[in-house]
């Protein structure tokens, strides 16, 4: 199942970019300057690593699949003490979480948000063509979003 929306975040921001690599800097960049708005470092270094791993899969996938829509970045602050990202693409296909050698190039975006994140997925549904793939992260002080409950490791597919 893809998250809902928080019915009042917080704060949110969307930033829409051509499929080129040179926008995974500029993605790091707006999430550093989010995550210092939200008063929240302690999030800072894993939320730049892991918006940077999903950008990069979403870059390489429209180039390997040839589309030419803008990938979508879209950051939400949740009340409840978390940090959601979501990036859309419309390129085919869905990413696997792999489990590469040690000496892999290539192979562990997936993983590491996979790993990483308190909970994440892989949405079909929405506007266009392609997927967004998402992922939480909790403030220290409130794991798990404050739910109480057990946290959910992705992927959660819906089809369209």
């Amino acid at each position: 199942m893809c998250p809902t929306p928080a019915l009042a975040p917080s704060l949110d921001f969307s930033l829409a970019f051509p499929p080129d690599p040179v926008w995974v800097r500029t993605c790091r960049e707006t999430i550093r300057t989010f995550t210092r708005t939200l008063k929240a470092p302690e999030l800072t270094e894993l939320a730049v690593l892991l918006t940077s791993e999903s950008v990069t899969n979403a870059i390489t996938a429209c180039a390997g699949g040839g589309c030419a829509h803008a990938i979508t970045l879209h950051g939400e602050w949740r009340r409840e003490g978390s940090l959601r990202i979501h990036v859309r693409d419309a390129a085919p296909g869905v990413p696997a979480v792999h489990s590469p050698a040690p000496d892999a190039v290539h192979g562990r975006g997936m993983h590491l948000i996979a790993t990483c994140a308190a909970r994440w997925g892989i949405c079909l549904d929405g506007p266009g063509p392609g997927k967004s793939v998402w992922f939480q992260l909790d403030e220290p002080a409130n794991p798990r979003g404050g739910s109480g409950g057990s946290v959910v490791r992705g992927p959660h597919r819906v089809a369209v």
